[in-house]
């Protein structure tokens, strides 16, 4: 055989085997995400009056709604103060079944309009922000006897302004309470005779989210 038609075979067969060896042994690499997504439940549940909603009533009545009288003052909400221990029957629970803390806040979704009565329908209002002539105010503890009592009246907070998120809890643990209070001081005192309404929204989230936007 010539010499160099049998070299050339055996590099020919050592370097089928070195590509048998690399094909064998050889590594390889390959990357791919990772992902979880995750989106924890929120609860809370409201009181049955908060629930039903907050109704004004003149400055001293309780309980029950009756036209306010006195425009220039701060007048009461009907559940307030209930009973003999003056408790407030407005609160926000989180449910104890939560798994992480939440956060608290809510808006009116606009001013107070006229709805019946010798009002203009749905061009009178009374409006919510605060001003030098009054506006809707609020205050929060975390008992119902927190210490905001009547009389005087008196409010820790009031609506910035429609539509916009206000929060009155910064971090209600599971099965922890927020309870609340409303006034109004009507503006403008010149607003007419009738029935006045709005609504208004309550939103929980995670402690660490933003409450977005009022949108009702």
């Amino acid at each position: 055989m010539n010499d160099r038609l049998f070299v050339s075979l055996i590099l020919t067969v050592l370097l089928s085997f070195w590509l048998s060896l690399t094909t064998i042994l050889g590594q390889q690499e390959f990357r791919a995400d990772m992902n979880a997504s995750i989106q924890q439940p929120i609860c809370v549940q409201l009181s049955g009056n908060y629930s039903a909603g907050v109704f004004f009533t003149n400055r001293t009545t309780m309980g029950v709604q009756y036209p306010i009288t006195v425009m220039t003052v701060l007048n009461n909400a009907t559940g307030n103060y209930n009973g003999t221990s003056f408790g407030t029957t407005y609160y926000v629970q989180a449910c104890a079944g939560n798994t992480i803390d939440v956060k608290v806040a809510h808006c009116a979704c606009e001013n107070l309009l006229c709805r019946s009565g010798d009002c203009a329908v749905g061009t009178d209002r009374l409006y919510v922000a605060y001003a030098a002539d009054g506006g809707v105010g609020w205050a929060n503890g975390t008992t119902p006897t927190f210490s905001v009592h009547s009389p005087p009246d008196t409010t820790n907070y009031y609506f910035q302004a429609v539509d916009d998120y206000q929060p009155i809890a910064g971090n209600l643990t599971p099965n922890s309470y927020i309870y609340m209070r409303y006034w109004i001081d009507p503006r403008p005192n010149s607003a007419p005779s009738g029935v006045y309404n709005t609504t208004f929204k309550i939103r929980a989230v995670e402690v660490f989210s933003s409450f977005g936007t009022c949108s009702c």
